[in-house]
């Protein structure tokens, strides 16, 4: 990231500060809606890395014929978390590689129960709780890619590790209207909301409160719903696909807030 807040893909080497993700032929404003979810999860205080939209045009050192290519839309830059100020690596390992599967296995062998119970041994209720809380918001948004490689454990300190910031949130139901969570739920990976079965299921699974997690998904629900309503980078997506989020969101919300009743 230069200075005056342009951004140069270095000739060779590896590493550095920032991850670009090139906006897709296939997937309308997918940037823009991948920042647009970022910042509505900051706005309800799940850790998001910094990121921000640029200009294919302004990225300096693309291959030859790429930006022009992609004229008129949106690239997406991402601070990396783990490097450390000074750039020096901060380890970092996500589920596939905690659970031993190939990255062509992501959606496959392993549940979130999976993942939080490896979460609650190593990192504690706390950050399984912040688990849970992105499992709701993506049920919220519609999200259907939240596999095993977009789940990561950091070690900041080079011994204990913690949940990494969230990455990867996408409304995924404006490109795949009949999508499903990554990940089975309390035995169910539907989009449509959590049910008092699958909170059962999930915490029998964990051993965890089944009244924390109750209560951390409405939490979530009623933050996401009101950050929603007021978020300023709604207004960088397209009217169509902002009602299908918009759809989603309320529908979610309001199948997630029957958890509340007794029956």
């Amino acid at each position: 990231m230069e200075a005056k807040g342009g951004l140069t893909i270095p000739v060779s080497g590896v590493g550095g500060d920032w991850i670009i993700k090139l906006p897709s032929a296939a997937l309308e404003n997918v940037s823009e809606n991948e920042h647009a979810m970022l910042e509505l999860a900051r706005a309800i205080d799940i850790p998001v890395p910094e990121n921000h939209l640029a200009q294919p045009q302004d990225i300096h050192g693309l291959p030859v014929g790429i930006s022009g290519a992609l004229r008129g839309q949106k690239a997406l830059a991402i601070r990396r978390f783990d490097r450390s100020p000074d750039g020096t690596p901060v380890h970092m390992e996500d589920f596939a590689q905690i659970f031993g599967k190939y990255a062509a296995d992501k959606y496959e062998g392993h549940s979130y129960g999976n993942i939080a119970t490896v979460i609650e041994a190593d990192a504690g209720t706390e950050h399984t709780q912040e688990f849970t809380r992105r499992i709701a918001f993506s049920v919220l948004i519609g999200n259907g890619d939240m596999h095993l490689k977009n789940w990561s454990l950091l070690y900041p300190d080079k011994k204990t590790p913690v949940l990494a910031p969230a990455y990867d949130f996408l409304s995924t139901i404006p490109y795949v209207a009949e999508d499903r969570l990554g990940l089975k739920f309390g035995g169910d990976n539907n989009l449509q909301g959590i049910n008092k079965t699958q909170v059962q299921k999930f915490t029998d699974t964990v051993q965890i409160d089944p009244a924390l997690v109750k209560d951390t998904i409405l939490e979530t629900v009623e933050k996401t719903t009101f950050a929603w309503k007021t978020l300023p980078q709604k207004k960088l997506l397209p009217q169509a696909l902002r009602k299908i989020i918009d759809t989603q969101i309320q529908a979610a919300a309001r199948n997630i807030s029957r958890l509340q009743t007794r029956k």
